[in-house]
């Protein structure tokens, strides 16, 4: 067995890239075909069938109504059970407006949007295009954030900073449905987005995402210590651009679109903890006066201050599948590699040891993920470097090397 330190000796390189009319992408193409069918419904209606879509997400989607309820809870404690259920159920109907709106405006045929968009402070652009830095639009995971920065784009020339999806398919959906209102640009690209404001353009981009420990610091977000990326004020160092905050709303049950552009945030870029602190601040006194419109079903408070701080949400049931992108992260990001007969065998993170279960080339190798877990089970807990690793029933499937990733998680 060799322990390989040098990441670039393992390779991560994939040839299983399949075409989108390959049957694997089957189900997501017919899903696709049903949103490019509603998208070319009058937006009163799509406003309609979002609301009712909502509805019937409070009734299905349990597991994502019971993440909407901890956090409205854990962030309105003033309100009694009632007005907190309330919320949630406003906010799922919210949520799937949201929804119906992204697969409008990304499938949908062009539609004249003067007559329903609103938008007020566009002073504060004018002023920062007079002064020849261009600008970082910052905006937050609202339920009408599709919308709202779509529009924007139909008014001036506007580009984006988004995270890349695993999905082939879904990431090709999402780079050509938004590249028809703004600029994509992946957020792995600073380069290109520092490019795009030097030449005094502007970026929207959001920054209320949870992305781990290594990305973040931890300040308060109604009161609770809460993971928030330190990427604004890395972006105001490399372009100078002021930070102007954008929110959006939907006025008279969608009879109009506000977008509004606040004041640019005053002293961004020296001090990455009181910046998180201002955008937290300034989301959060947003969120008190329209509370249901925040995408409340992800996991913002997923990534906790200590290792031994539980858990606000439920254990998931099971682990996603590990798409080829993300094995090759996984590769890359590794401590150091321990190969076998060629292939990888175990790894070290910074908070996890993966073993490599590499399945049988049988017929029915892709349903053997229970013999992994077993395995897993049969795995004694480790220590490296004073910390202590044990299996806690963590396995993710990896299609593209038919192998299951075992993890043993850092014990507290």
């Amino acid at each position: 067995m060799t322990r390989l330190y040098v990441r670039d000796s393992v390779s991560t390189k994939q040839n299983n890239s399949k075409p989108f009319w390959s049957p694997v992408y089957w189900p997501s193409q017919l899903f696709f075909l049903i949103m490019r069918l509603l998208a070319f419904l009058p937006y009163p209606a799509i406003h309609r069938l979002g609301i009712l879509m909502g509805k019937a997400m409070y009734r299905l989607a349990k597991s994502r109504v019971r993440i909407a309820q901890i956090n409205i809870k854990k962030c309105f404690p003033h309100l009694s059970e009632v007005e907190q259920e309330n919320l949630v159920k406003q906010n799922l109907i919210s949520t799937g407006i949201g929804m119906l709106e992204t697969a409008m405006l990304w499938f949908g045929p062009k539609r004249n949007w003067d007559n329903r968009l609103i938008i007020e402070g566009m002073e504060h652009l004018e002023q920062a295009k007079a002064n020849g830095k261009g600008g970082l639009l910052l905006s937050f995971h609202l339920t009408s954030l599709e919308i709202g920065g779509s529009l924007l784009g139909t008014q001036m020339e506007l580009a984006a900073l988004y995270r890349k999806n695993e999905k082939a398919l879904i990431e090709h959906k999402m780079t050509k449905g938004r590249g028809q209102y703004v600029h994509p640009i992946a957020r792995e690209n600073t380069r290109a987005m520092v490019r795009w404001i030097k030449k005094n353009g502007f970026v929207w981009y959001a920054a209320d995402q949870d992305y781990g420990r290594k990305q973040s610091i931890f300040v308060p977000f109604f009161n609770i210590p809460t993971a928030t990326i330190t990427a604004t004020t890395r972006f105001v160092k490399l372009t100078g651009a002021p930070v102007i905050p954008m929110t959006q709303q939907r006025i008279g049950n969608g009879k109009k679109i506000k977008v509004t552009l606040h004041p640019p945030l005053e002293n961004m870029g020296t001090d990455a903890e009181q910046d998180a602190i201002t955008i937290n601040r300034f989301l959060e006194h947003y969120l008190k006066q329209h509370p249901e419109d925040y995408l409340w079903i992800h996991r913002r408070f997923k990534t906790r201050p200590t290792l031994s701080s539980p858990s606000f949400y439920p254990k998931k049931k099971k682990g996603r599948q590990v798409t080829p992108n993300r094995y090759r992260d996984i590769i890359e990001a590794a401590e150091w590699i321990e190969e076998k007969d060629g292939k990888p065998y175990r790894l070290k993170e910074k908070e996890a040891l993966i073993y490599f279960y590499y399945r049988k080339e049988t017929l029915f190798a892709d349903k053997l993920g229970k013999h992994a877990k077993a395995w897993g089970e049969t795995l004694d807990s480790e220590t490296i470097d004073n910390q202590t690793f044990k299996f806690q029933g963590l396995t993710r499937y990896c299609p593209s090397q038919k192998c299951d990733l075992v993890y043993l998680e850092l014990s507290s």
